[in-house]
């Protein structure tokens, strides 16, 4: 952090404060409301730092130069990318506005000395076949546990309001693969007064032995859930369609509000595992955000080049895919 940053002059006989002490002294005193962008930057620095050593990265709202932050969009890669890095540039791309980004890495390393990192633990350790997804084997929603409950402190801290967070509401969730299998779980526990503004999956599920013990692992609330959409590939073979639909049912019958009956789109004659392609998929996502995001009344023409307008009504998929 530069010298002078939130008003801290360093002495030349006292090393400053570290950044994360800084930013925390200052939030105290601010809204997310009234937040400047650097100071938004602080915050979610300091919070990783003491709540996720793992790796993020933040990307700030196309227009962050001259309005605050409205919402929080957590981004969770998939398993086996080395960084938090390729989601921050994805969050670049999708450019939503009055948005702050953080794209936050998988907390585990592969094993077996494999490069990249995953959210929960796949392999058995010894043998390095699958984990089995049968009843009676838990240790991968052990392991996914033990990532929630870390998630979900990293999450209580971004909404704590009196110290400069973000309330529930304006926290959304995006995930892929795994990570998107993460950001199911976690917003399907959020409910009532800690609920999300959403959660967008693409090509995810939740674990079949989660799915068996769903009246266990999920609270129901009717009133106030987390609202979910979902996407998937006709002919994914990593993620089957078969998986996301039972995804679901499953939230829906729990929470009947969370998961609406449009809410789950197929990309039409896919085989590929990927990240959001294609133009109907994008227009899929900007209809869930401009629903669910809270955004000021503004045009992107105003914001500049390359930036997708997101409101009620739809969105510029040709800015959003340019």
């Amino acid at each position: 952090m530069r010298a002078g940053f939130l008003n801290a002059r360093p002495s030349r006989r006292k090393k400053p404060d570290p950044p994360s002490a800084l930013a925390t002294a200052s939030l105290r005193a601010t809204s997310w409301r009234t937040r400047a962008p650097p100071a938004t930057r602080a915050f979610l620095d300091a919070a990783c730092a003491e709540f996720w050593t793992h790796g993020h990265e933040v990307v700030s709202p196309p227009e962050a130069s001259v309005s605050p932050s409205e919402n929080l969009l957590l981004l969770l890669h998939g398993r086996g990318e080395r960084s938090a890095a390729p989601f921050a540039a994805f969050a670049r791309k999708l450019g939503l506005p009055h948005t702050t980004c953080l794209s936050l890495a998988g907390p585990l390393p592969l094993p077996f000395g494999v490069p990249g990192r995953e959210w929960f633990a796949r392999l058995d350790p010894e043998t390095g076949c699958d984990l089995p997804s049968g009843p009676g084997d838990f240790r991968r929603a052990a392991s996914l546990r033990q990532t929630r409950k870390a998630l979900d402190a990293l999450i209580d801290r971004l909404t704590n309001t009196a110290e400069g967070g973000w309330p529930s509401a304006r926290v959304h969730v995006f995930g892929f693969s795994d990570g998107g299998t993460v950001a199911l779980e976690t917003s399907a526990a959020r409910v009532g007064a800690a609920r999300l503004g959403g959660c967008a999956a693409v090509a995810a599920a939740i674990l079949p032995e989660r799915v068996a013990d769903a009246a266990n692992a999920f609270p129901p609330e009717q009133r106030a859930p987390t609202p979910v959409v979902l996407t998937c590939g006709e002919h994914d073979e990593v993620v089957t369609r078969a998986s996301v639909e039972e995804t679901a049912r499953t939230l829906r019958a729990r929470n009947p509000n969370a998961v609406a009956d449009d809410a789950v789109f197929v990309r039409v004659g896919k085989k590929t595992h990927a990240v959001v392609s294609g133009e109907p998929e994008t227009r899929f996502l900007m209809r869930f955000w401009g629903h669910t995001l809270g955004v000021p009344a503004t045009r992107a023409e105003d914001l500049g080049a390359n930036v997708v307008e997101v409101t009620n009504g739809g969105v510029d998929v040709v800015k959003a895919t340019s």
